[in-house]
């Protein structure tokens, strides 16, 4: 990584969150801060203040006089975080089903369905997975037109992050995904709200099945 001498701590904050949010620290696992030292070239300051700015957001444990830990989510963590979601975006459809552009909920439906069939490696299907899996539930929360929702969603956009990395249900989420998307092209405000909603509670099962079996 290239860093800019002017926003070391911000630069930092984006490249731990990022390792932590795609699992690639695994959760619970130590972040040694002298390794990154190393890494990045810097002081021990800019370290620490991208770590206790994550450690704000939740993504990181601050153990004191034993270090720095990926957040390891509990059961109860997950629920609250995926009701939660569930509470705005249901919300959000709600009142964003017929603005959303149907171009841009068209171009998600194909690159959805392109998914299923260009067998790309798991790496890859992951990665562009969680891409259009972000784009749409970020549609759905924007086109709300309610800035405090925003806001509100935004402060847990990491943590929302995590979960949808620990979610290894791919194929069927872009199922679920396929049937919501063609719900709300077709402008169906209570088909759209019944798929998302069951497909945050599969979301929710999955993520709590794997914790709970690792």
């Amino acid at each position: 990584m290239v860093l800019n001498k002017q926003s070391l701590a911000d630069q930092i904050y984006h490249e731990i969150r990022d390792l932590i949010i795609n699992v690639e620290v695994e959760p619970g696992e130590k972040i040694d801060v002298s390794v990154l030292e190393e890494k990045y070239e810097v002081s021990r300051a800019p370290i620490r203040e991208a770590l206790n700015r994550l450690a704000n957001q939740g993504l990181v444990e601050v153990r004191p006089r034993v270090g720095y830990f990926a957040v390891e989510l509990l059961p109860n963590q997950v629920r609250d975080i995926c009701e939660l979601r569930k509470l705005f975006e249901t919300y959000a459809l709600q009142q964003s089903v017929e603005e959303v552009d149907k171009d841009d909920l068209k171009e998600l439906l194909e690159e959805s369905l392109e998914l299923k069939h260009d067998g790309l490696d798991p790496k890859e299907l992951r990665f562009r997975f969680d891409q259009t899996d972000e784009r749409l539930h970020k549609l759905i929360i924007t086109h709300a037109d309610n800035e405090l929702l925003e806001e509100f969603t935004e402060r847990i956009h990491n943590l929302i992050g995590l979960t949808r990395h620990l979610n290894e249900r791919i194929q069927e989420a872009i199922d679920e995904h396929v049937i919501l998307l063609r719900a709300m092209i077709n402008r169906n405000s209570e088909r759209a709200k019944k798929a998302l909603s069951k497909h945050l509670d599969n979301v929710e099962e999955e993520i709590l099945r794997s914790i709970n079996s690792g």
